[in-house]
């Protein structure tokens, strides 16, 4: 079987098992909305299953009570430079190309009620002349383009991202975790160094992926023995306008990821990675962005979090 069909659509038919477990149980508890939502999602598993189409979340609620905080930003005092820095991006008043848009600093904004914003716009008079631009910024400890920055990376825990999504074509929104040994020569999987996408979103931005975020891990650099493994696609709240959570949580045995708290995927794909990660946020841009009909797009992030188990 595992020869005829995917990991996803394999997951997807062992999604509808556990829904119909679930179903059956609420149904004795007459708990008649519940049931409603559950059909909805064996509906959601089939398409799935045939069409590798978009799924609400069903899996277990997290346990929080496992894990302490450690880190975290809610950018309530703005850029903090001895967190962040540029993602591609080499000090402050730096410029660069990433795809079709340029990424600088300037495109980085707070709510007076301290939400990070990145703005994705078309500007005439940019840093690098007309153009559209973005941004991307990082934790990466092991390099360093400003006076006084830090950083911070973090092997296994939970990691979360509060935010909204910026809407429109051509924008892959990401909140990720990488380390340096992702461009190692040497190939071991994602053991001595991964990247672990805890979302991004489809840049044709169509049904039936409207709404959704899909989770992926990659290992083994980026030439040509790169190896990745896409966990399905999963709905968030009305994410372009809505606060929602996204989180992973790694440990030495597997990568298990959430939508607001709901496990959607697990995998121990490439190899469980055995060193530090740290953290990025940014908003990739291509081409499809020439068909957008919502520019400027923000992403407004609320806070990013790291936690320990304890």
């Amino acid at each position: 079987m595992n020869g005829l069909f995917t990991k996803r659509q394999l997951a997807s038919l062992d999604g509808i098992g556990i829904v119909l477990k679930k179903l059956f149980k609420t149904i004795l508890k007459a708990d008649f909305a519940a049931v409603t939502a559950l059909f909805v999602i064996l509906g959601q598993l089939f398409g799935a299953f045939v069409n590798d189409t978009p799924v609400t979340p069903y899996g277990d609620a997290i346990d929080m009570s496992r894990f302490e905080l450690v880190w975290e930003d809610d950018f309530e005092n703005g850029f903090d430079t001895t967190r962040w820095q540029g993602h591609y991006v080499y000090g402050a008043d730096d410029t660069q190309k990433r795809d079709v848009a340029y990424w600088n600093r300037d495109q980085v904004s707070f709510t007076e009620d301290g939400n990070l914003v990145i703005t994705v716009e078309y500007k005439e008079d940019g840093p690098a002349g007309p153009a559209y631009y973005s941004y991307g910024m990082e934790t990466n400890p092991n390099k360093q383009y400003d006076a006084g920055y830090e950083g911070y990376e973090q092997t296994y825990g939970y990691f979360e991202i509060r935010c909204k999504l910026p809407e429109g074509k051509g924008l892959n929104p990401a909140f990720w975790l990488l380390s340096d040994g992702m461009w190692a020569d040497d190939t071991d999987g994602g053991v001595s160094g991964a990247e672990i996408d805890v979302i991004e979103t489809k840049t044709d931005f169509e049904a039936p992926y409207l709404n959704s975020v899909y989770h992926t891990i990659h290992v083994d650099a980026y030439e040509e023995a790169h190896k990745q493994e896409m966990q399905g696609w999963f709905y968030a709240d009305d994410p372009y306008h809505q606060y929602n959570t996204y989180g992973v949580e790694w440990n030495a045995e597997e990568y298990i990821f959430y939508v607001n708290g709901i496990e959607t995927a697990r995998t121990s794909f490439g190899g469980i990675c055995e060193v530090p990660l740290y953290l990025i946020i940014s908003v990739g841009v291509n081409e499809d962005v020439y068909e957008s009909e919502h520019l400027p797009a923000k992403m407004f992030v609320d806070y990013v979090r790291c936690y320990q188990y304890k």
